[in-house]
């Protein structure tokens, strides 16, 4: 029973000591990356792209003043281009200068809004997607296709068809008969093979194939006229040239299709470090937030206690660890970091029967 309750003890001081090491850590990385430019702001968007994430940027982005240039810290799988083109076009509307820090994911309709971006900032871990539109099948399960996929059908069928044609032209011939007889033999067999594919494809859905492909070129051309950093003929390269909607578009790639590309920063790689649970994975219910540092409680809160220096007593506020501002949640749910005083607080295994409460991924 006592050697029991010495280790129940140890391992509460090492959870509370844990929580204070990441709370250290984090109002570092936090601190530093803010004080690294004091004329910029400095954003986290870790959220679907969808007309949802317009709307909460837009309202964020009126909620203060702010500065002429920003940071923003993007993590997202993609989504509605038409809602990626509007929210790349707030940002544009709200700073003069935009520069995109990708940490870990940033795909498809993110990609759109990097080419709004005076300049990216790719990680070790960073990649974007090629830009080619998904479009809704017709069918019960709601899957998705490339709108690039009956145009490569199509272009399949071309060359089978050609190569047909001339591997019977060139056979025939060879055979000694007269190159008129040989060319309507591989042109009757050439066309015997293509009717019936050509046939399967539809002429309704081929139209909206490549009205949906030309939405991705329309929006990318417009957004690539507030910086030019796409290089020639790089947004038909994101169009059409990738095999798949999930290629791997690296730091080094995007080099290739961009004019400025660079590396995080180290107050950048220090703040995706420290807060990697908000930027691994887009977060479906975190929205849009200024990442400052907390604000500074008076040396008497309203309860007259002395809870800025010491964090005992008075009164308590959960808070982002990101931007600081109050946010819902209990102990099973909410934001994982909460405030006391001037200091941010990690929840954590350990004393106070505190419950460590982990970030959605």
């Amino acid at each position: 029973m006592h050697a029991g309750a010495q280790a129940a003890d140890r391992g509460a001081d090492m959870g509370g000591n844990a929580g204070d090491n990441i709370d250290a850590v984090r109002m570092k990385a936090l601190g530093t990356l803010v004080s690294s430019d004091p004329d910029r702001d400095f954003l986290l968007i870790s959220h679907p792209i969808n007309r949802s994430l317009h709307y909460k940027l837009s309202e964020l982005l009126q909620s203060k003043q702010k500065k002429g240039a920003c940071t923003v810290f993007l993590t997202t799988f993609g989504g509605d281009p038409n809602g990626g083109y509007r929210a790349a076009r707030c940002l544009r509307h709200n700073y003069k200068h935009v520069r995109l820090v990708v940490p870990s994911i940033c795909k498809s309709a993110g990609t759109l809004i990097a080419i709004a971006a005076d300049e990216l900032a790719i990680g070790d871990l960073g990649e974007l997607g090629p830009l080619d539109i998904q479009v809704r099948k017709g069918s019960e399960l709601q899957e998705s296709s490339s709108g690039l996929d009956i145009m490569q059908a199509v272009q399949a069928v071309t060359f089978h068809t050609q190569d047909a044609f001339h591997r019977v032209m060139v056979g025939t011939r060879n055979l000694g008969l007269s190159t008129r007889l040989c060319a309507e033999f591989a042109a009757a067999l050439a066309s015997g093979i293509a009717a019936p594919l050509i046939g399967q494809i539809d002429p309704i859905r081929l139209g909206e194939m490549q009205r949906a492909t030309r939405v991705a070129f329309e929006y990318g051309q417009r957004l690539n006229d507030y910086t030019h950093n796409l290089q020639e003929d790089a947004l038909e390269t994101l169009i059409s040239a990738y095999p798949s909607h999930s290629f791997v578009i690296d730091r080094k790639e995007a080099g290739q299709l961009f004019h400025r590309v660079h590396p995080l920063t180290s107050e950048e790689q220090d703040f995706a470090k420290a807060f990697w649970p908000f930027v691994v994975a887009e977060q479906e219910n975190l929205a849009p937030t200024f990442i400052e540092l907390p604000p500074q409680q008076g040396p008497n809160d309203e309860h007259g206690t002395n809870a800025g220096v010491n964090g005992a007593g008075g009164h308590q506020e959960k808070a982002s660890p990101v931007n600081g501002h109050p946010v819902e949640g209990g102990e099973d749910g909410g934001d994982p970091a909460e405030a006391t005083g001037s200091r941010i607080r990690v929840r954590a295994n350990g004393r106070s029967g505190r419950k460590r409460s982990q970030p959605g991924v």
